[in-house]
């Protein structure tokens, strides 16, 4: 997502919490201001939502599983694009945070992680251009094709905004905030292998041997991206300078861009650091976590 995406995300949360501000001030009796330092812990669970991931090389390599390989001379390829929908399951999360309080309004920099299970679907594959790959008629050849990534680990620095209304019943003080900062993003555990094997009995003699067209990725996948944030929550008074509390945040993640290669690949006897690119956007989540925070000044 684009730098002004999250400007624009972060002037809304700002806008709708200034009239309550407002309004709440007129109607609170005069008491002495908040002021001072706090420090707070958070730990819960994650709902993240599905990833889109699309990615491209330029192999220009025609398979013996294409029906381009029928061909004479086999022709070169432009490259190719695949899709794949990575599906996140529920993960956990926690979250450390250092603040300052201005009477009903704070600022507060924290450092939250964030890790869930990932399971990558296939969706297609085209050729670089877009066209749709046709299989070869007649073919014996199989490919065996794997895909994988493990986790989907996020780590956010940001900066946030709140208001803390007043006590609404019993101790208990809602409130709502937002931020902005950078995340690290990391797929785990990417796996992509592509095996090819004669299934004939009566079996081709194929120079290269099939064996060349043989390719294999093993890593992790990372970027810094920006990151938007809302917050909502409320605190219960335990002690003095003590507070117990719930927080739900939706987050967004800019698109993730990176950069890969391969341990094995045809390309490699053309280039030995033959790469592939690939882009996941759609990354958001929901977290609701239970929030400990601590009191130093007057924290009123």
């Amino acid at each position: 997502m684009r730098l002004t995406s999250f400007t624009a995300f972060a002037i809304v949360g700002c806008l709708s919490l200034c009239p309550i501000s407002v309004a709440s001030s007129r109607s609170e009796p005069a008491q002495p201001p908040r002021s001072g330092w706090y420090v707070g812990a958070t730990v819960g669970l994650n709902r993240a939502s599905d990833i889109d991931q699309e990615g491209w090389n330029r192999d220009t390599f025609c398979y013996p599983t294409d029906a381009c390989f029928d061909l004479n001379p086999i022709p070169q390829i432009s490259g190719y694009r695949w899709r794949y929908n990575v599906e996140a399951a529920r993960g956990n999360t926690f979250e450390i945070s250092i603040g300052r309080l201005f009477d009903r309004k704070r600022l507060a920099l924290s450092l939250a992680q964030k890790k869930n299970g990932l399971n990558q679907v296939f969706r297609s594959v085209t050729n670089y251009d877009g066209n749709p790959m046709e299989d070869r008629r007649g073919g014996t050849v199989e490919s065996n094709d794997r895909s994988s990534i493990d986790h989907l680990i996020v780590r956010t620095l940001s900066f946030n905004a709140y208001y803390d209304f007043p006590d609404a019943y019993r101790g208990i003080s809602p409130y709502l905030g937002g931020g902005l900062g950078a995340a690290y993003v990391e797929m785990s555990g990417v796996h992509y292998s592509n095996d090819h094997r004669e299934t004939s009995s009566n079996a081709r003699v194929y120079d290269p041997p099939l064996s060349f067209y043989n390719s294999r990725q093993d890593g992790d996948l990372s970027d810094v991206v920006f990151a938007g944030r809302l917050h909502a929550g409320a605190d219960y008074r335990v002690h003095d300078r003590t507070l117990l509390g719930l927080k739900l945040t939706y987050s967004i993640l800019g698109s993730i861009n990176v950069r890969s290669g391969y341990s094995i690949h045809p390309m490699h006897s053309r280039d030995p650091d033959f790469p592939n690119h690939n882009t996941f956007t759609g990354a958001r989540h929901w977290t609701l976590a239970l929030r400990v925070k601590r009191l130093f000044g007057n924290g009123g």
